[in-house]
């Protein structure tokens, strides 16, 4: 990455969230990083924590939704999201389940954890796919989806994100075992 796409990322933020003084640009633990000259707070960067559902039916079809916003509108997705702050990965697959498609979920199995960016440029993400299955209520789409769909495992259309093709190459190859 050259140094003016590093100091361009780097300095999406310039404002120190503990005290409101500029940050700058300081080498620490052999990584640019931003810095408070003020109160010494260093901002770290981390990759963004999601939590997905490959949810399965007993046909061993894939449930998977068709996304009504950006980034990647208009392709397929698996359905999850972001975990808030102080929330388990498992809890926040559940609720994000019940949010875009107002179903219940009971989760079956962890079927890993893919790195990615969400867009083109936008921020890392760690997302953790968990299998599951439909416990209760009836499919209502939230506004960020506009079609959902069953598909057969083995003819899965292209999907929006490089960690939802992961996690269903992964998928397929624990159920071809």
């Amino acid at each position: 990455m050259s140094a003016a796409r590093l100091n361009c990322k780097i300095m999406k933020y310039s404002f120190c969230p503990k005290c409101g003084n500029k940050l700058k640009i300081v080498k620490h633990e052999n990584k640019p990083r931003l810095q408070c000259p003020a109160c010494l707070f260093i901002f770290y960067q981390n990759a963004k924590p999601t939590a997905s559902v490959l949810i399965e039916n007993n046909k061993g079809e894939i449930l998977l939704t068709r996304r009504a916003i950006e980034p990647l509108k208009g392709y397929w997705d698996t359905a999850g999201g972001f975990c808030e702050e102080d929330e388990h990965p498992e809890n926040a697959a559940r609720r994000e389940i019940k949010e875009e498609l107002g179903i219940d979920i009971e989760l079956t199995g962890l079927v890993g954890i893919f790195m990615d960016r969400y867009g083109d440029d936008g921020d890392w993400t760690i997302n953790m796919y968990f299998s599951g299955r439909i416990k209760g209520g009836e499919i209502k789409p939230a506004d960020d989806i506009d079609d959902y769909k069953w598909f057969p495992i083995e003819r899965l259309p292209e999907v929006a994100f490089n960690s939802g093709k992961s996690a269903l190459d992964a998928l397929k190859k624990m159920r071809a075992k």
